[in-house]
């Protein structure tokens, strides 16, 4: 059942957004900003209330991610939990919140900030980990079984991974090769293309 749920939530998200990126390209082209927003007038209706529904869905959802973000930094730096304190805690996220505001402010194309963040991290975490996770999860569990077939003094070839795993374990490498490609090929694409517009 979580198996079907999740191919299903993911072809949706995928579905959506192969339409919602063909039909921006076949309205602007090669004009497409890297917010696709901006290329509408500001008395577009419709546009406008994207604007607000994507403003309210950062200030809702930042908190969250702005959270995870201090708790990874208080990991790297190894901050004992004694001097987690209020105080502590506030002066590390004025810090980290002046930090990304300052960068916010000094960067102005959107789309390499994607294009780089989408091709770095979210294809780590789209393709690579998970792929990463599940071939160890497979390989621990049958090890596990394995251990437990020795005690049990029961050697038995259903220990070894099945058809099935087999054939899940290679579509997601597959898929975490793909991912890894168009990645780098995003990334590429978008520092040539600054480079091209600066030597304009």
């Amino acid at each position: 059942r979580f198996r079907t749920v999740v191919t299903y939530a993911f072809g949706a998200s995928g579905i959506i957004y192969v339409v919602i990126t063909c039909f921006g390209f076949l309205t602007f082209g090669t004009a497409c900003n890297g917010n696709i927003l901006n290329n509408y007038s500001t008395n577009d209706v419709l546009a406008t209330v994207c604007r607000v529904s994507i403003a309210v869905a950062i200030i809702c959802t930042y908190p969250v991610a702005f959270v995870g973000t201090r708790d990874g930094v208080l990991d790297v730096v190894a901050l004992p939990p004694e001097k987690q304190t209020s105080n502590n805690l506030n002066v590390i996220s004025i810090i980290l919140l002046t930090i990304v505001t300052l960068i916010a402010m000094s960067v102005t194309d959107l789309g390499l900030i994607n294009a780089v963040g989408g091709g770095t991290l979210a294809t780590a975490i789209v393709f690579v980990f998970p792929t990463l996770m599940y071939r160890q999860a497979v390989k621990r569990k049958n090890f596990e079984e394995e251990q437990w077939d020795e005690e049990e003094g029961d050697e038995e070839e259903e220990d070894l991974p099945t058809p099935a795993q087999k054939r899940e374990v290679l579509f997601s490498t597959v898929l975490m090769w793909m991912g890894i490609a168009m990645g780098a090929i995003g990334v590429y694409m978008a520092i040539t293309n600054v480079h091209h517009t600066s030597s304009l």
